[in-house]
């Protein structure tokens, strides 16, 4: 077995030591002239080249390109890509049709980047958000002002009160005299108003007299966490039934 790996590598050796004679069949080409004498050189007039010289139409030299940038841009772009496919492939020669796959790759890419940002303005549309009726804002409400802007509130008085929820009813009350308030146009409701702010805001001294009343009892027993019995209730109703004969009486005026 060592015999033959060794005549094997003697055969490798010396075949490229002494590699085979060429073919003696080569074509020969001799160069044929179609005047081989009394030949002259050519003489060019030098008047004339200088003459040339001086003519605009002939300066190449100082005849230079302006590139713009998208031209610029596009060989940036190209040296990129080329820089990238050496670094991908170093000297491989990719076959005919790697190449053909290698040479539309920018153009699928380019077709992507064109999609994706057609897909983000159709998302966005800023054009239509800026050409398009405003939509009407929803207006998030407090509790408070979703009890005052919408709620049956004489109805939630009642069913606080059988429910034996008076200091509840108390808040519905005295929501229930701020909206008549400002149905009445004597206060101008908003959340982020104190009461007193309200009491500022009325005019009429026997309705500001009244509301400040209520407003004392209302913050004492609901910010104040008082816990109202029935006959508590009974008694603070008076004082809210006499703000409402003042708001009735103005109502009427």
């Amino acid at each position: 077995m060592k015999k033959f790996i060794l005549i094997l590598l003697t055969c490798f050796f010396f075949g490229n030591v002494f590699p085979q004679e060429k073919d003696s069949i080569i074509e020969k080409k001799e160069i044929s002239y179609d005047q081989s004498s009394g030949l002259s050189p050519i003489e060019f007039d030098q008047e004339k080249i200088e003459a040339y010289k001086t003519q605009k139409e002939f300066d190449y030299l100082q005849n230079t390109e302006n590139e713009s940038w998208w031209t610029r841009f596009k060989k940036w772009l190209n040296a990129k890509y080329q820089q990238f496919m050496n670094w991908l492939f170093g000297d491989y020669e990719p076959n005919s049709v790697l190449a053909l796959i290698i040479s539309i790759v920018p153009f699928i890419l380019l077709l992507v980047l064109l999609g994706l940002v057609a897909w983000l303005f159709s998302r966005l549309n800023p054009g239509g958000r800026m050409l398009q009726q405003p939509k009407t804002s929803d207006v998030f409400l407090t509790e408070e002002e979703e009890l005052v802007k919408k709620e049956d509130l004489p109805k939630l008085i009642k069913k606080a009160v059988n429910n034996g929820e008076f200091r509840l009813a108390v808040r519905y009350y005295y929501l229930d005299e701020l909206r008549k308030l400002d149905e009445l146009r004597l206060i101008d409701y908003k959340f982020q108003k104190t009461n007193k702010d309200y009491s500022e805001e009325i005019e009429d001294y026997v309705i500001g007299k009244h509301f400040y009343e209520i407003s004392k009892l209302y913050e004492f027993i609901w910010y104040g966490s008082f816990q109202v019995s029935e006959a508590d209730y009974r008694k603070i109703e008076k004082n809210f039934q006499s703000m409402d004969n003042s708001l009735n009486s103005f109502g009427h005026e």
